[in-house]
């Protein structure tokens, strides 16, 4: 019999609602970065998902992921502290890695994207505005992402209309 606990029964899931879990995870991967940017498992899951973009727009991903100078300007208005620890930002990070997985929507795929943005990024309503989404777009595509990451994992608290 396999006694193993998988990381997901270790986490105390009751500890926060699932947006502060998100911010959390965010400040945790900022805490580990050391000043250094490197490739998260979301994000390295994010560019293995297969998004069928325009020959257009992908000239504009590129340039934006080559070019992207918020990064820096990021570290001076975090407003969350890290509270959590690395088993429960992998937790965290497996559940917005399996919905990315396990989906072939590109609309689930920009919901978890604006997620990523939003909570691991600690992007602003602002600046998740782009030319193709307003922001009023951008906090649906959140609420959206929020459901269904709820609705696969009922088990983590979710108060409805909380972004």
């Amino acid at each position: 019999m396999n006694t193993a606990v998988h990381i997901m029964q270790t986490v105390d899931w009751s500890k926060y609602d699932l947006p502060d879990w998100l911010r959390q995870c965010g400040a945790w991967q900022r805490s580990c970065r050391g000043g250094q940017y490197s490739d998260s498992p979301i994000a390295i899951a994010m560019k293995k998902a297969k998004v069928r973009v325009k020959k257009k727009d992908r000239a504009k991903l590129i340039a934006y992921y080559l070019c992207d100078a918020q990064g820096v300007q990021q570290a001076i208005r975090h407003k969350v502290s890290c509270q959590i620890n690395d088993n429960e930002a992998r937790a965290v990070q497996r559940l917005v890695l399996d919905i990315i997985n396990g989906t072939d929507s590109e609309t689930t795929l920009e919901w978890m994207q604006v997620i990523i943005s939003r909570y691991f990024h600690d992007r602003s309503w602002a600046e998740l505005k782009t030319e193709n989404r307003t922001v009023m777009d951008a906090k649906y595509d959140v609420r959206c992402g929020l459901a269904a990451l709820h609705v696969r994992y009922s088990f983590i608290r979710y108060v409805k209309g909380t972004v």
